[in-house]
Protein backbone atom coordinates (compact mmCIF):
# COMPACT_ATOMS: atom_id res chain seq x y z
CA UNK A 1 0.00 0.00 0.00
CA UNK A 2 1.37 3.40 -1.02
CA UNK A 3 0.09 6.40 0.94
CA UNK A 4 1.00 10.06 1.07
CA UNK A 5 0.51 12.72 3.75
CA UNK A 6 -2.95 14.25 3.71
CA UNK A 7 -1.42 17.50 5.01
CA UNK A 8 2.28 17.89 4.10
CA UNK A 9 2.64 20.71 6.66
CA UNK A 10 2.86 18.09 9.40
CA UNK A 11 6.29 16.90 8.30
CA UNK A 12 7.68 20.42 7.94
CA UNK A 13 8.18 20.60 11.72
CA UNK A 14 9.86 17.17 11.93
CA UNK A 15 13.64 16.73 12.09
CA UNK A 16 14.87 15.92 8.59
CA UNK A 17 16.16 12.46 9.50
CA UNK A 18 12.73 11.48 10.79
CA UNK A 19 10.70 13.11 8.04
CA UNK A 20 12.66 11.07 5.48
CA UNK A 21 11.44 7.74 6.89
CA UNK A 22 8.96 5.76 4.73
CA UNK A 23 5.63 7.42 5.34
CA UNK A 24 3.30 5.30 7.47
CA UNK A 25 5.90 2.60 8.12
CA UNK A 26 6.45 1.11 11.61
CA UNK A 27 9.70 3.12 11.82
CA UNK A 28 7.80 6.28 10.87
CA UNK A 29 5.14 5.63 13.53
CA UNK A 30 7.84 5.00 16.15
CA UNK A 31 9.51 8.31 15.24
CA UNK A 32 6.16 10.09 15.62
CA UNK A 33 5.77 8.53 19.07
CA UNK A 34 9.25 9.74 20.10
CA UNK A 35 8.44 13.31 19.04
CA UNK A 36 5.16 13.18 20.98
CA UNK A 37 6.99 12.03 24.11
CA UNK A 38 9.58 14.79 23.75
CA UNK A 39 6.92 17.47 23.31
CA UNK A 40 4.96 16.18 26.30
CA UNK A 41 8.08 16.10 28.49
CA UNK A 42 8.73 19.79 27.87
CA UNK A 43 5.02 20.76 27.96
CA UNK A 44 5.33 22.23 24.48
CA UNK A 45 2.23 24.22 23.46
CA UNK A 46 2.94 23.52 19.77
CA UNK A 47 3.23 19.80 19.03
CA UNK A 48 5.32 18.45 16.17
CA UNK A 49 3.90 14.93 16.33
CA UNK A 50 0.45 13.68 15.49
CA UNK A 51 -1.52 11.64 18.05
CA UNK A 52 -0.22 8.14 18.64
CA UNK A 53 -3.60 6.96 20.00
CA UNK A 54 -7.04 7.72 18.57
CA UNK A 55 -10.50 7.18 19.99
CA UNK A 56 -13.40 6.97 17.56
CA UNK A 57 -16.85 7.45 19.01
CA UNK A 58 -18.01 4.82 16.57
CA UNK A 59 -21.29 4.51 18.45
CA UNK A 60 -22.96 6.08 21.47
CA UNK A 61 -25.42 3.20 21.66
CA UNK A 62 -25.18 0.85 24.61
CA UNK A 63 -27.11 -2.30 25.44
CA UNK A 64 -27.06 -1.66 29.22
CA UNK A 65 -28.50 0.95 31.58
CA UNK A 66 -25.93 1.40 34.33
CA UNK A 67 -27.32 3.62 37.08
CA UNK A 68 -24.18 5.82 37.25
CA UNK A 69 -23.92 6.41 33.49
CA UNK A 70 -25.10 9.44 31.58
CA UNK A 71 -26.75 7.13 29.05
CA UNK A 72 -29.22 6.23 31.81
CA UNK A 73 -29.34 9.52 33.71
CA UNK A 74 -29.93 11.77 30.71
CA UNK A 75 -32.91 10.82 28.53
CA UNK A 76 -31.56 13.18 25.87
CA UNK A 77 -28.20 11.44 25.69
CA UNK A 78 -27.68 11.06 21.93
CA UNK A 79 -27.72 7.66 20.23
CA UNK A 80 -25.52 8.02 17.17
CA UNK A 81 -23.10 6.11 15.00
CA UNK A 82 -20.08 7.77 13.38
CA UNK A 83 -20.62 9.36 9.97
CA UNK A 84 -18.74 7.48 7.29
CA UNK A 85 -17.13 10.64 5.86
CA UNK A 86 -15.77 11.52 9.32
CA UNK A 87 -14.39 8.02 9.73
CA UNK A 88 -12.75 8.15 6.29
CA UNK A 89 -11.12 11.53 7.05
CA UNK A 90 -9.68 10.25 10.33
CA UNK A 91 -8.26 7.20 8.57
CA UNK A 92 -6.70 9.34 5.83
CA UNK A 93 -5.22 12.02 8.08
CA UNK A 94 -4.23 10.14 11.24
CA UNK A 95 -3.86 6.40 10.66
CA UNK A 96 -0.42 6.72 9.00
CA UNK A 97 0.94 8.28 12.24
CA UNK A 98 -0.99 6.48 14.97
CA UNK A 99 -0.19 3.13 16.54
CA UNK A 100 -3.47 2.40 18.34
CA UNK A 101 -7.17 3.02 17.80
CA UNK A 102 -9.78 2.66 20.51
CA UNK A 103 -13.41 2.13 19.64
CA UNK A 104 -16.13 4.10 21.37
CA UNK A 105 -15.68 5.25 24.95
CA UNK A 106 -19.30 6.46 25.11
CA UNK A 107 -21.16 3.36 23.97
CA UNK A 108 -20.59 -0.38 23.78
CA UNK A 109 -17.89 -0.72 21.08
CA UNK A 110 -19.10 -4.10 19.86
CA UNK A 111 -22.32 -2.39 18.72
CA UNK A 112 -20.26 -0.47 16.13
CA UNK A 113 -21.54 -0.91 12.55
CA UNK A 114 -19.21 -2.31 9.86
CA UNK A 115 -16.77 -3.77 12.35
CA UNK A 116 -15.16 -6.00 9.72
CA UNK A 117 -14.26 -2.96 7.59
CA UNK A 118 -12.76 -1.17 10.56
CA UNK A 119 -10.65 -4.19 11.44
CA UNK A 120 -9.50 -4.40 7.79
CA UNK A 121 -8.39 -0.75 7.94
CA UNK A 122 -6.44 -1.35 11.14
CA UNK A 123 -4.56 -4.25 9.58
CA UNK A 124 -3.89 -2.30 6.38
CA UNK A 125 -2.37 0.63 8.28
CA UNK A 126 -0.44 -1.48 10.78
CA UNK A 127 -2.47 -0.39 13.80
CA UNK A 128 -3.72 -2.21 16.87
CA UNK A 129 -7.09 -2.03 18.59
CA UNK A 130 -8.09 -1.16 22.13
CA UNK A 131 -11.56 -1.70 23.51
CA UNK A 132 -13.33 -0.97 26.77
CA UNK A 133 -16.32 -3.30 26.79
CA UNK A 134 -18.99 -4.57 29.13
CA UNK A 135 -18.26 -8.11 27.82
CA UNK A 136 -21.90 -8.93 27.09
CA UNK A 137 -21.22 -9.32 23.35
CA UNK A 138 -17.58 -10.35 23.46
CA UNK A 139 -18.03 -13.96 22.41
CA UNK A 140 -21.23 -13.62 20.36
CA UNK A 141 -19.70 -11.87 17.35
CA UNK A 142 -18.18 -15.05 15.93
CA UNK A 143 -18.12 -13.85 12.30
CA UNK A 144 -15.12 -11.62 12.99
CA UNK A 145 -13.82 -13.06 16.25
CA UNK A 146 -10.56 -14.36 14.79
CA UNK A 147 -9.80 -11.03 13.13
CA UNK A 148 -10.72 -9.23 16.33
CA UNK A 149 -8.20 -11.31 18.25
CA UNK A 150 -5.53 -10.56 15.64
CA UNK A 151 -6.10 -6.82 15.93
CA UNK A 152 -6.53 -6.53 19.67
CA UNK A 153 -3.71 -4.97 21.63
CA UNK A 154 -5.69 -4.37 24.81
CA UNK A 155 -9.17 -5.26 25.96
CA UNK A 156 -10.50 -3.71 29.16
CA UNK A 157 -13.55 -5.30 30.73
CA UNK A 158 -15.71 -2.99 32.84
CA UNK A 159 -17.11 -4.98 35.72
CA UNK A 160 -18.27 -3.66 39.08
CA UNK A 161 -18.90 -6.20 41.82
CA UNK A 162 -17.91 -9.80 42.45
CA UNK A 163 -21.37 -11.24 43.10
CA UNK A 164 -24.42 -11.59 40.91
CA UNK A 165 -26.60 -9.34 43.08
CA UNK A 166 -24.14 -6.45 43.24
CA UNK A 167 -23.02 -6.65 39.63
CA UNK A 168 -26.54 -6.76 38.21
CA UNK A 169 -27.62 -3.85 40.45
CA UNK A 170 -24.94 -1.74 38.77
CA UNK A 171 -24.79 -3.09 35.21
CA UNK A 172 -28.53 -3.16 34.65
CA UNK A 173 -29.53 -5.32 31.70
CA UNK A 174 -26.50 -7.61 31.96
CA UNK A 175 -26.36 -11.17 33.26
CA UNK A 176 -23.54 -11.80 35.71
CA UNK A 177 -23.31 -15.47 34.76
CA UNK A 178 -23.22 -14.66 31.04
CA UNK A 179 -20.53 -12.00 31.46
CA UNK A 180 -18.36 -14.24 33.64
CA UNK A 181 -18.77 -16.99 31.03
CA UNK A 182 -17.84 -14.64 28.16
CA UNK A 183 -14.69 -13.43 29.91
CA UNK A 184 -13.72 -17.01 30.79
CA UNK A 185 -14.10 -18.14 27.16
CA UNK A 186 -12.16 -15.12 25.94
CA UNK A 187 -9.34 -16.01 28.32
CA UNK A 188 -9.26 -19.53 26.89
CA UNK A 189 -9.04 -18.19 23.31
CA UNK A 190 -6.37 -15.72 24.39
CA UNK A 191 -4.21 -18.46 25.84
CA UNK A 192 -4.36 -20.35 22.55
CA UNK A 193 -2.36 -17.53 20.93
CA UNK A 194 1.45 -17.39 21.07
CA UNK A 195 2.56 -15.20 24.04
CA UNK A 196 3.85 -12.42 21.76
CA UNK A 197 0.44 -12.11 20.07
CA UNK A 198 -1.78 -12.24 23.13
CA UNK A 199 -3.71 -9.03 23.76
CA UNK A 200 -3.33 -7.49 27.19
CA UNK A 201 -6.40 -7.88 29.37
CA UNK A 202 -7.28 -5.20 31.92
CA UNK A 203 -10.29 -4.54 34.09
CA UNK A 204 -12.04 -1.36 35.23
CA UNK A 205 -13.80 -1.39 38.58
CA UNK A 206 -15.71 1.56 40.06
CA UNK A 207 -15.34 1.92 43.82
CA UNK A 208 -18.59 2.92 45.50
CA UNK A 209 -20.55 2.00 48.60
CA UNK A 210 -22.11 -1.13 47.10
CA UNK A 211 -18.95 -2.46 45.37
CA UNK A 212 -16.21 -1.57 47.88
CA UNK A 213 -16.40 -4.69 50.08
CA UNK A 214 -16.36 -7.04 47.07
CA UNK A 215 -13.24 -5.52 45.51
CA UNK A 216 -10.74 -7.92 47.18
CA UNK A 217 -12.76 -10.88 45.90
CA UNK A 218 -12.72 -9.31 42.43
CA UNK A 219 -8.90 -9.21 42.59
CA UNK A 220 -9.03 -12.97 43.18
CA UNK A 221 -11.29 -13.42 40.14
CA UNK A 222 -8.95 -11.46 37.91
CA UNK A 223 -6.02 -13.52 39.17
CA UNK A 224 -7.87 -16.69 38.13
CA UNK A 225 -8.53 -15.20 34.69
CA UNK A 226 -4.88 -14.22 34.24
CA UNK A 227 -5.63 -10.51 33.86
CA UNK A 228 -2.85 -7.98 33.54
CA UNK A 229 -4.17 -5.07 35.58
CA UNK A 230 -7.18 -3.73 37.46
CA UNK A 231 -7.81 0.01 37.49
CA UNK A 232 -9.94 1.10 40.44
CA UNK A 233 -11.52 4.55 40.32
CA UNK A 234 -13.89 6.38 42.62
CA UNK A 235 -17.43 6.91 41.45
CA UNK A 236 -17.77 10.39 39.91
CA UNK A 237 -20.90 11.93 41.43
CA UNK A 238 -21.94 14.18 38.56
CA UNK A 239 -25.63 13.68 39.44
CA UNK A 240 -27.20 14.16 42.91
CA UNK A 241 -28.69 10.66 42.88
CA UNK A 242 -25.16 9.23 43.00
CA UNK A 243 -23.94 11.03 46.13
CA UNK A 244 -25.10 8.32 48.51
CA UNK A 245 -22.74 5.84 46.79
CA UNK A 246 -19.68 8.08 47.12
CA UNK A 247 -16.76 6.90 49.28
CA UNK A 248 -16.10 10.51 50.17
CA UNK A 249 -18.71 10.06 52.93
CA UNK A 250 -17.17 6.87 54.35
CA UNK A 251 -13.48 7.75 54.19
CA UNK A 252 -12.12 5.63 57.04
CA UNK A 253 -13.84 2.49 55.78
CA UNK A 254 -12.74 3.26 52.23
CA UNK A 255 -9.12 3.42 53.40
CA UNK A 256 -9.44 0.09 55.21
CA UNK A 257 -10.83 -1.69 52.15
CA UNK A 258 -8.35 -0.08 49.78
CA UNK A 259 -5.54 -1.36 52.01
CA UNK A 260 -7.15 -4.80 51.89
CA UNK A 261 -7.25 -4.63 48.08
CA UNK A 262 -3.54 -3.83 48.06
CA UNK A 263 -2.77 -6.74 50.38
CA UNK A 264 -4.68 -9.27 48.26
CA UNK A 265 -3.21 -7.94 45.03
CA UNK A 266 0.33 -8.12 46.40
CA UNK A 267 -0.18 -11.67 47.67
CA UNK A 268 -1.52 -12.83 44.29
CA UNK A 269 0.82 -10.77 42.12
CA UNK A 270 -2.01 -8.82 40.46
CA UNK A 271 -1.17 -5.32 39.29
CA UNK A 272 -3.68 -2.77 40.56
CA UNK A 273 -4.05 0.99 40.28
CA UNK A 274 -5.88 2.54 43.20
CA UNK A 275 -6.73 6.10 44.25
CA UNK A 276 -4.65 7.46 47.12
CA UNK A 277 -6.06 6.84 50.58
CA UNK A 278 -7.80 9.75 52.26
CA UNK A 279 -5.45 11.61 54.58
CA UNK A 280 -8.30 13.21 56.52
CA UNK A 281 -10.75 10.47 57.50
CA UNK A 282 -13.29 12.91 58.98
CA UNK A 283 -15.97 12.35 56.38
CA UNK A 284 -18.17 15.29 55.35
CA UNK A 285 -21.82 15.08 56.25
CA UNK A 286 -23.86 13.34 53.59
CA UNK A 287 -26.07 15.80 51.68
CA UNK A 288 -29.83 15.55 52.00
CA UNK A 289 -31.21 12.42 50.40
CA UNK A 290 -32.20 12.63 46.76
CA UNK A 291 -34.53 10.39 44.83
CA UNK A 292 -32.89 7.59 42.85
CA UNK A 293 -32.27 8.58 39.28
CA UNK A 294 -34.73 7.61 36.57
CA UNK A 295 -34.40 8.28 32.86
CA UNK A 296 -36.68 11.29 33.34
CA UNK A 297 -34.28 13.02 35.70
CA UNK A 298 -32.23 14.61 32.97
CA UNK A 299 -28.58 14.32 34.00
CA UNK A 300 -26.34 17.31 34.56
CA UNK A 301 -28.99 19.93 35.29
CA UNK A 302 -28.96 19.47 39.07
CA UNK A 303 -26.43 20.51 41.70
CA UNK A 304 -26.64 19.11 45.24
CA UNK A 305 -27.49 21.76 47.80
CA UNK A 306 -24.93 22.73 50.41
CA UNK A 307 -25.35 20.79 53.64
CA UNK A 308 -25.13 22.53 57.01
CA UNK A 309 -22.26 21.12 59.04
CA UNK A 310 -20.39 19.70 56.04
CA UNK A 311 -16.62 20.07 56.17
CA UNK A 312 -15.34 22.81 53.86
CA UNK A 313 -13.21 21.61 50.98
CA UNK A 314 -9.59 22.58 51.06
CA UNK A 315 -8.35 25.19 48.66
CA UNK A 316 -6.27 23.86 45.79
CA UNK A 317 -2.54 23.88 46.62
CA UNK A 318 -0.61 26.47 44.62
CA UNK A 319 1.42 23.90 42.75
CA UNK A 320 1.13 21.73 39.64
CA UNK A 321 -1.27 18.78 39.88
CA UNK A 322 0.13 15.48 41.20
CA UNK A 323 -0.24 13.63 37.87
CA UNK A 324 0.80 15.03 34.52
CA UNK A 325 -1.73 14.90 31.68
CA UNK A 326 -0.74 12.85 28.65
CA UNK A 327 -3.88 13.31 26.56
CA UNK A 328 -3.06 16.75 25.18
CA UNK A 329 0.11 15.52 23.49
CA UNK A 330 -0.59 11.91 22.56
CA UNK A 331 -4.31 11.19 22.38
CA UNK A 332 -7.43 12.51 20.70
CA UNK A 333 -11.15 11.71 20.67
CA UNK A 334 -13.51 12.15 17.72
CA UNK A 335 -17.27 12.47 18.07
CA UNK A 336 -19.57 10.85 15.49
CA UNK A 337 -19.82 14.14 13.61
CA UNK A 338 -16.15 15.11 13.54
CA UNK A 339 -15.74 17.24 16.67
CA UNK A 340 -12.22 16.99 18.10
CA UNK A 341 -12.28 16.42 21.87
CA UNK A 342 -9.02 16.31 23.85
CA UNK A 343 -9.93 13.59 26.35
CA UNK A 344 -12.66 11.43 27.88
CA UNK A 345 -13.54 13.77 30.77
CA UNK A 346 -17.29 14.30 31.02
CA UNK A 347 -18.31 17.74 29.82
CA UNK A 348 -15.05 18.53 28.02
CA UNK A 349 -15.78 20.90 25.10
CA UNK A 350 -14.62 20.14 21.60
CA UNK A 351 -11.60 22.06 20.31
CA UNK A 352 -12.48 22.11 16.61
CA UNK A 353 -14.05 20.27 13.70
CA UNK A 354 -12.26 18.10 11.15
CA UNK A 355 -15.00 18.46 8.56
CA UNK A 356 -14.09 22.13 8.25
CA UNK A 357 -10.33 21.98 8.84
CA UNK A 358 -7.29 19.82 8.53
CA UNK A 359 -6.75 17.95 11.79
CA UNK A 360 -3.28 19.49 12.01
CA UNK A 361 -4.86 22.95 12.18
CA UNK A 362 -7.10 21.92 15.06
CA UNK A 363 -4.32 19.97 16.85
CA UNK A 364 -2.16 23.10 17.07
CA UNK A 365 -4.97 25.63 17.34
CA UNK A 366 -4.82 28.44 19.94
CA UNK A 367 -7.22 26.49 22.19
CA UNK A 368 -5.09 23.36 22.23
CA UNK A 369 -1.93 25.40 22.81
CA UNK A 370 -3.45 27.30 25.73
CA UNK A 371 -4.63 24.09 27.41
CA UNK A 372 -1.18 22.52 27.00
CA UNK A 373 0.45 25.63 28.39
CA UNK A 374 -1.64 25.60 31.58
CA UNK A 375 -2.49 21.95 32.34
CA UNK A 376 0.61 21.25 34.44
CA UNK A 377 0.42 24.47 36.46
CA UNK A 378 -1.60 25.66 39.43
CA UNK A 379 -4.06 27.21 36.94
CA UNK A 380 -5.30 24.49 34.55
CA UNK A 381 -8.08 25.58 32.20
CA UNK A 382 -11.70 24.52 32.01
CA UNK A 383 -12.61 20.95 32.90
CA UNK A 384 -8.95 20.12 33.53
CA UNK A 385 -9.61 21.62 36.98
CA UNK A 386 -11.95 18.73 37.80
CA UNK A 387 -10.12 15.83 36.15
CA UNK A 388 -10.53 12.57 38.07
CA UNK A 389 -7.32 11.19 36.53
CA UNK A 390 -5.14 14.10 37.64
CA UNK A 391 -6.94 14.49 40.98
CA UNK A 392 -8.09 10.96 41.94
CA UNK A 393 -9.86 11.99 45.16
CA UNK A 394 -11.41 15.02 46.76
CA UNK A 395 -8.48 15.90 49.01
CA UNK A 396 -6.01 16.18 46.14
CA UNK A 397 -8.40 18.19 44.04
CA UNK A 398 -9.29 20.91 46.53
CA UNK A 399 -12.30 23.18 46.22
CA UNK A 400 -12.38 23.24 42.43
CA UNK A 401 -11.54 19.63 41.83
CA UNK A 402 -13.00 16.14 41.79
CA UNK A 403 -16.77 15.99 41.40
CA UNK A 404 -17.74 14.69 44.84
Amino acid sequence: MTIAPADPRVLESWPAELASLPFGSPEFKAANARLAAEDEARCAPFVRAMPTWINLTSTTVCNLQCFMCNQFLDPNSPKFVMDEDVYAKVVRELYPYAQTMQLSAFGEPLMTPKMAQKLDDLERYGMKLEMVTNATLMMKESRFREQLLRCLELVTFSMDGATKATYESVRQGASYDEVVGNITRFCEKRLELPPARRPRMNFNYILMKRTLREAPRFVEMVHQWGGDQIVFNHLVTFHPSLVGESLNYMRAEANEWQDRIREVAKALGVQVTLPANFGDTSSPALPAATEPATPADGGHEHTPAATPGALPKAERPCSPPPIKCWFLWRRVYFTPFGDVVPCCLAGMPHFGQIRDHSFWEVWNSPTYQQYRKHVFTERPLGKCRTCYLIYPNAELAGAEGFEY
